[in-house]
């Protein structure tokens, strides 16, 4: 049987739902906006101007975007935040005169966590490291979507292409970036109370490190595979074979899962309320060096992927289930 949302419903839990769906609906009004704008003769006049200056001139989103506090300070993302709720926990200050890359894990299927506590400063990331500045990346594709690219850019969001990491880990003090490594395609793994990781073959994140001198910083995020259920999918089934070929073909990993409902509690594409805890682990300091070797890499690699390990098992007690385990491929 359906579980239907009761009428009684208290006011703020209504406000904490309205705000996780206007997230989730910001790509499609965007995709929807920009085709009106460009089928529409009315809208031309600003429509041709816009994107002949976002094609040609605006580089913002390879510089570290156009970070804006009153957007990230909204009150709707403290609704967000309490949706599930998601919480930001601190191990160790960070110098704010050094430059930083943060890893997070795991990636699930939306990376919500990631968004709330790095994006937006519901959780008061701003906060807990002042002088430092994060920016989360995302893939250059996002920033050719007319108007999806402003409103990403509004969140200090910046491409996650070498360039744009560059750019932003050059341009001062405490200026820092923070990457999902396991990327899309390790959403295809996200399960409740699975924790797998694609780790080993990511490199390029160390190899970033050595080109600024910057520190290396792990995630976990507690809770964040539990928000989405997803359809079986072991390595070497067919949905697991045809879910691959469709990501190698468009880049998409097309994750089939399922959540709750406006109206229900259990079919929809909004997620579980189901509680995200983001641990951020101590950093990694990481030598400039030009030409780093291939041993020097898989040296640090090894020491990042030891510290998200200890990380992992030191929170997961009071995180997660004492018996769950950190797999790492």
């Amino acid at each position: 049987m359906v579980r239907w949302i009761p009428a009684s419903l208290p006011l703020h839990r209504r406000l904490e739902t309205t705000a996780v769906l206007f997230y989730l609906m910001i790509v499609p009004m965007c995709m929807l906006f920009a085709f009106y704008s460009i089928i529409i003769p009315i809208f031309w006049g600003f429509t041709i101007p816009y994107l002949l200056w976002t094609f040609f001139y605006d580089t913002a989103w390879e510089r570290g975007g156009r970070r804006n506090n009153w957007i990230r300070n909204h009150r709707t993302w403290r609704y967000f935040r309490d949706y599930f709720p998601i919480s930001l926990v601190t191990s160790t200050k960070l110098d704010p005169a050094k430059n930083y890359i943060f890893g997070y894990h795991p990636h699930g299927i939306i990376s919500m966590g990631a968004f709330c506590n790095f994006a937006t400063n519901a959780t008061g990331v701003d906060e807990k490291y002042p002088g430092i500045t994060i920016h989360p990346l995302t893939l250059t594709s996002n920033f050719k979507i007319p108007f999806l690219r402003d409103v990403l850019m509004s969140f200090g969001i910046s491409s996650v292409a070498r360039n744009g990491c560059d750019n932003v880990l050059e341009s001062g003090p405490g200026q820092s970036v923070m990457i999902v490594i396991g990327g899309a395609e390790e959403s295809l793994d996200a399960h409740p109370g699975h924790n797998e990781l694609l780790l080993k073959k990511r490199k390029g994140f160390v190899k970033l490190a050595f080109a600024h001198g910057a520190s290396l910083v792990p995630i976990y995020s507690f809770g964040e595979n539990d928000i989405f259920d997803q359809v079986d999918n072991p390595k070497g089934s067919w949905i697991r074979k045809c879910q691959t070929k469709v990501m190698k073909l468009t880049g998409i990993a097309p994750a089939l899962f399922n959540g709750r409902g406006i109206f229900n509690y259990d079919f929809g594409l909004l997620p579980h309320r189901r509680k995200i805890v983001s641990v951020v682990g101590e950093p990694i300091d990481v030598p400039k060096v030009a030409s780093p070797s291939d041993e020097l890499i898989d040296h640090y690699q090894q020491l990042y992927m030891d510290s998200l390990s200890n990380l992992f098992h030191k929170y997961k007690d009071e995180y997660a289930s004492e018996s769950d385990d950190l797999k790492i491929h």
